[in-house]
C-alpha cells in the first residue's frame, strides 16, 4: 500500500505488465488471478465507467478517520484495488501472479475468490485498528488521517500462506538477499520500508497479521465453516497414509488445533496411525482383502517385482489350490464386482 495521489503518467508499468503475462502465458494464469490483475489495470487505467465509479486516490483511500469515524465502509474494498502509480501497480500484479496462481490451484478458484474478498475486507480494517492503536500509543491523532490505498496488504497476507505451504529453505527478500523462508515476510516488510519510505507499514503490517490469523488463527476455520476448500484426494501407498494437495505436493497430514488438515513434509519412515491399515469403501479389513487378494503388502512387492523382471512363472495346469497367488483375472473380476 501507498500514500499518495495517483500518477498514471506514461503507464510504462503497465506495459511491463502486460510483457510478464504473455511470457507466462495467459493460458496457464487460473481464472480468478487473471481477472484479478486484468480488473484492477482497468481500474487504474480508468476505462468506461470505472473512472467514475473510483475516482481519485482522495475518493477511495483507506483511513481510520474514513471508514471507522464517518463510516464510509466501502472503501475497506475500493482502497484495496486502486493504486498509486504505474510502478505500484505493476510490482503488486506481478507479486500476485505468482502468489494467486500457486494458491488459486491449491485451493482450487471459488475457494480462492473467497479468500481473495475476505482478506481484502480484513487487512483494511486491521489497517484500520493498527493506525488507532499508534494513535493511541504515540498520543498523535495524524495516525488516524494517514489515508493508503493498494492490494500489497492482501498479498503480504497472500505470502504468508504461500511460505507455509511451501517447503522450508531459503528465499531471496527483493530477490538477492536470502532470508530463512520462516522469517521472510517480516524481513521483506522492513526492506520494503527502508526502499521505499512512501509505503504503508501499518497496510502491509495488516497482511501479515491476517495471514497469520488465518494459519495459526481461527480465520480459517472460520472460513471453512462457510465454505470449505475442494477436498484433496487421500491415497494410499506402501504403508503409509500419504495425502495429495491440491498443487499436487505430497505429504503426510498433521492436525492443527482447530482441526484444519495441513501438509507436512515427507518422510521415508512412515507408519500407519494407530497402526491400523488401510480402509476401503468404510468395509474395513474384509474388503482390503478382497481389493488385494488377501496379500501381504510384501507380497504384492515381491510379486510386482518378479513380475516386472519376468522372474513370476505359473504353471497352467496348476489347479486353483495349488497357485502361490490368486489369479489376476479373480482379482480384475473382484475389483469390477467391488465397483458395480
Amino acid at each position: 500500500m501507498f500514500r499518495g495521489g495517483r500518477h498514471r503518467g506514461q503507464n510504462f508499468g503497465v506495459l511491463l505488465l502486460g510483457m510478464q503475462l504473455m511470457n507466462y502465458g495467459f493460458d496457464k494464469i487460473p481464472p480468478v488471478t487473471l481477472v484479478s490483475i486484468v480488473g484492477q489495470t482497468l481500474i487504474f487505467l480508468g476505462i468506461g465507467d470505472l473512472d467514475r465509479m473510483f475516482g481519485s486516490v482522495r475518493d477511495v483511500c483507506i483511513s481510520t478517520q474514513l471508514v471507522v469515524f464517518q463510516r464510509q465502509w466501502k472503501r475497506l474494498v475500493l482502497g484495496a484495488l486502486v493504486h498509486a502509480d504505474d510502478m505500484h501497480l505493476y510490482f503488486n500484479m506481478a507479486s500476485l501472479l505468482w502468489k494467486g496462481s500457486t494458491l488459486e490451484r491449491r485451493f482450487k478458484s471459488p475457494y480462492f475468490a473467497y479468500l481473495l474478498l475476505v482478506f481484502t475486507v480484513l487487512t483494511s480494517a486491521v489497517l484500520c485498528g493498527l493506525n488507532y492503536l499508534m494513535a493511541l500509543v504515540n498520543e498523535d491523532p495524524s495516525y488516524n488521517l494517514t489515508c493508503a490505498v493498494g492490494f500489497s496488504g492482501v498479498l503480504f497476507a497472500l505470502k504468508v500462506l504461500t511460505t507455509h505451504y511451501s517447503p522450508p529453505g531459503m528465499q531471496y527478500a527483493l530477490g538477492f538477499i536470502p532470508v530463512p523462508s520462516k522469517y521472510i515476510y517480516w524481513a521483506e516488510l522492513g526492506l520494503i520500508q527502508l526502499v521505499y519510505p512512501n509505503a504503508s507499514f501499518t497496510g502491509h503490517l495488516a497482511g501479515i497479521v491476517v495471514g497469520m490469523l488465518y494459519i495459526h488463527g481461527p480465520l480459517k476455520f472460520i472460513m471453512d465453516s462457510v465454505m470449505s476448500p475442494e477436498a484433496s484426494y487421500t491415497y494410499f501407498a506402501g504403508t503409509a497414509n500419504i495425502n495429495r494437495g491440491y498443487s499436487g505436493n505430497v505429504g503426510t497430514t498433521r492436525e492443527n488445533s482447530y482441526g484444519a488438515h495441513e501438509p507436512r513434509a515427507n518422510h521415508r519412515r512412515t507408519e500407519y496411525r494407530n497402526d491400523e491399515p488401510p480402509h476401503y469403501g468404510g468395509q474395513g479389513q474384509s474388503s482390503y482383502d478382497e481389493y488385494t487378494g488377501g496379500l501381504s503388502e510384501e507380497e504384492q512387492l515381491r510379486r510386482a517385482t518378479e513380475e516386472s523382471r519376468g522372474q513370476y512363472y505359473r504353471e497352467p495346469t496348476a489347479p486353483p489350490s495349488e497357485r502361490m497367488y490368486p489369479d489376476l483375472d479373480e482379482l480384475r473380476r473382484r475389483r469390477a464386482d467391488r465397483y458395480t
